[in-house]
C-alpha cells in the first residue's frame, strides 16, 4: 500500500499503508463531495482506470490450474498448501518480489513479480477459483519510508489468510477451522504483530491508490489524478486516498484544492500524520503561518519528519 506526504516539499504516500475501516456493521461513508474534483484541469487518462479485472484469471492462469503438476500438488498437499507450494515454492513460476509495482492478478502472473499487495491479489484470485475462503489483513508494522525525488513514500504491509472455515455451532469449535496465513515479506516477529481486517472493497481502493502514487512518481500527473479519483470513489472513508489526491493537486499547482483534499483526509482520520505533514507546509506557503505552526507542533509531538 502506498501513501503520499510532503514536508517543505511535496510528499505522496504510496501502497503499503491505508486507513482501515471498522467492520461491516458500520454505516456506509458519505460520498465525496463533487467540489473535491476538477476533471477539466486534467487530460483524459492514457490507460484504462479502474479495477474491474483486478481478480480475473488470464487464460494462462486457467491453464496452470488445470495442469497435471498443479492438480497433483492439490491431491498430495491439500488445496491451501498445494496452492502455496505451486505459486511460491515451485521453480517453474519463479515469482519475484517487486516493491515498486502494483499489478492486477493477471499482470502479476504474467510478469512473475509484484509487491505484497499484488501477490495478495493474485493469490486471492487463484484461491477463489479453488473455492477457498479469503481474508485480507493489514499488518501493524512500523512505517518504512523511502524518497523518490521530491516525494516521500511510506509503505504499509498486507497479507492474506486462506481456508475453508466450518460453520460454528455445537458440533464445531475454532480449532476445527482450517486457515493458513500467507505473508510474502514477513516482518521481524510477524507472529506478534497485530492485524486488522480489510474487506475486498478496501483492497480495491488500495490498488487504485497505489497506481495513483506510482504514476505520480513516474511524472504522469494526469493519469495519477484519475487513479486517485477512482480510489476516493472506491472507498470514501479512506484518508489515504484523499491525501494522495491532495498531493496530486499540489503538484498540479492547485493549492486550494490540495488543502481541501488534505482536510477531507483529516475529516476521516483526525490523527492522520501523513495528511498533517502535507498540510502544514502548504499552509505556511499560503502565508497562514499561525495555522501552520499549530499543525506543525502537533506533528512534531507525534513523530519527527523523515530525513
Amino acid at each position: 500500500m502506498k501513501r503520499l506526504f510532503q514536508p517543505l516539499r511535496l510528499l505522496p504516500l504510496l501502497p503499503l499503508w491505508v486507513a482501515i475501516l471498522a467492520g461491516c456493521a458500520s454505516p456506509p461513508p458519505p460520498a465525496p463531495p463533487p467540489s473535491l474534483f476538477l476533471d477539466a484541469a486534467f487530460a483524459p487518462p492514457s490507460e484504462t482506470i479502474g479495477a474491474a479485472d483486478l481478480f480475473t484469471l488470464s487464460p494462462a492462469m486457467q491453464a496452470y490450474l488445470r495442469s497435471p503438476a498443479f492438480t497433483a500438488l492439490l491431491r498430495t498437499r491439500g488445496r491451501e498448501r498445494g496452492l502455496l507450494d505451486a505459486l511460491y515454492r515451485q521453480q517453474d513460476l519463479k515469482l519475484d518480489y517487486d516493491a515498486n509495482a502494483t499489478r492486477p492478478a493477471a499482470g502479476t502472473y504474467a510478469a512473475r513479480a509484484g509487491n505484497c499487495l499484488s501477490l495478495v491479489i493474485m493469490t486471492a484470485a487463484f484461491a477463489r477459483e479453488l473455492g477457498l475462503t479469503v481474508r485480507y489483513q493489514a499488518v501493524d508494522v512500523e512505517d518504512a519510508w523511502r524518497r523518490e525525488g521530491t516525494l516521500y513514500l511510506v509503505a504499509a504491509h498486507v497479507n492474506i489468510a486462506l481456508g475453508h472455515r466450518k460453520p460454528r455451532d455445537l458440533l464445531y469449535d475454532d480449532k476445527a477451522d482450517q486457515e493458513l496465513v500467507v505473508d510474502f515479506m514477513p516482518p521481524p516477529d510477524a507472529a506478534r504483530l497485530r492485524t486488522r481486517p480489510l474487506d475486498e472493497g478496501e483492497v480495491v481502493a488500495l490498488f487504485l491508490n497505489n497506481r495513483a502514487a506510482e504514476t505520480l512518481v513516474q511524472g504522469r500527473i494526469d493519469d495519477a489524478y484519475w487513479w486517485a479519483r477512482a480510489a476516493v470513489h472506491a472507498n470514501p472513508a479512506s484518508a489515504t486516498a484523499y491525501n494522495t489526491l491532495g498531493v496530486i493537486y499540489q503538484h498540479h499547482g492547485q493549492p486550494a484544492l490540495a488543502e481541501r483534499a488534505y482536510r477531507a483526509a483529516l475529516g476521516r482520520d483526525p490523527d492522520n500524520l501523513v495528511a498533517m505533514q502535507n498540510l502544514w507546509p502548504l499552509l505556511a506557503r499560503l502565508g497562514r503561518l499561525d495555522e501552520a505552526q499549530v499543525l506543525a507542533q502537533r506533528v512534531a509531538g507525534i513523530r519527527p519528519p523523515p530525513l
